[in-house]
């Protein structure tokens, strides 16, 4: 199960697609993921809003930056990298996700995370030099949280992931399992403390 970073897909809109044309003239540079930001807002309307965490794994990295301010960098388990694949019907050996242009982090280096939990807040990079935004990749290689191919196509090719097919279905329910019941943290017009069903946790 994957969790949308901005909550769910109908929530979130795309400002700058992954290896985007008019993201290359206008800053010189490919683009290895996607810009998020929420539907129906502008400017710096997102500012402060929670980023979750696309699925489980381990925080490999928390790093800052000039240009991308605060960056998360998550390396996802096994069993979300196979089931990824799965799911675009290609090859994916290993899966990291990173979260850029943070206003804060709230997790830490080595910190075990839940997908669906919130591990930060959109920002608006180093020096805060953009509208808020937050800067989503994914990635199939092992690299450093503050890497930047930037015209290396080849890279972007062998390295990264197109996010967008992903995230339309990272449709999983915000929702916390604490022993036997379940807050479920999207859906409002179901119980907000249940009895999972068999098979849930």
């Amino acid at each position: 199960m994957l969790f949308h970073p901005l909550g769910k897909p109908e929530w979130a809109r795309i400002d700058a697609g992954f290896l985007d044309p008019a993201y290359l003239r206008q800053i010189g540079a490919e683009h290895p993921g996607v810009d998020l930001n929420r539907r129906g807002t502008s400017g710096d309307g997102d500012l402060g809003h929670p980023v979750l965490c696309l699925a489980p794994g381990v925080v490999e990295e928390v790093a800052e930056d000039d240009v991308w301010g605060p960056v998360i960098l998550v390396r996802h388990d096994q069993a979300v990298a196979r089931y990824v694949a799965r799911l675009l019907g290609r090859e994916v050996p290993a899966l990291w996700s990173q979260y850029a242009h943070l206003l804060w982090p709230v997790v830490e280096r080595g910190q075990r995370v839940l997908g669906g939990q919130a591990i930060g807040s959109i920002g608006k990079g180093g020096h805060r030099r953009y509208l808020a935004h937050l800067h989503f990749e994914l990635r199939v290689a092992q690299r450093p949280a503050l890497f930047w191919p930037g015209k290396r196509r080849e890279v972007i090719a062998r390295d990264y992931l197109d996010p967008a097919p992903v995230l339309a279905r990272a449709t999983g329910e915000h929702r916390y399992v604490c022993e036997r019941l379940i807050v479920n943290l999207t859906r409002p017009d179901l119980p907000q403390v249940r009895e999972p069903n068999p098979g849930e946790v």
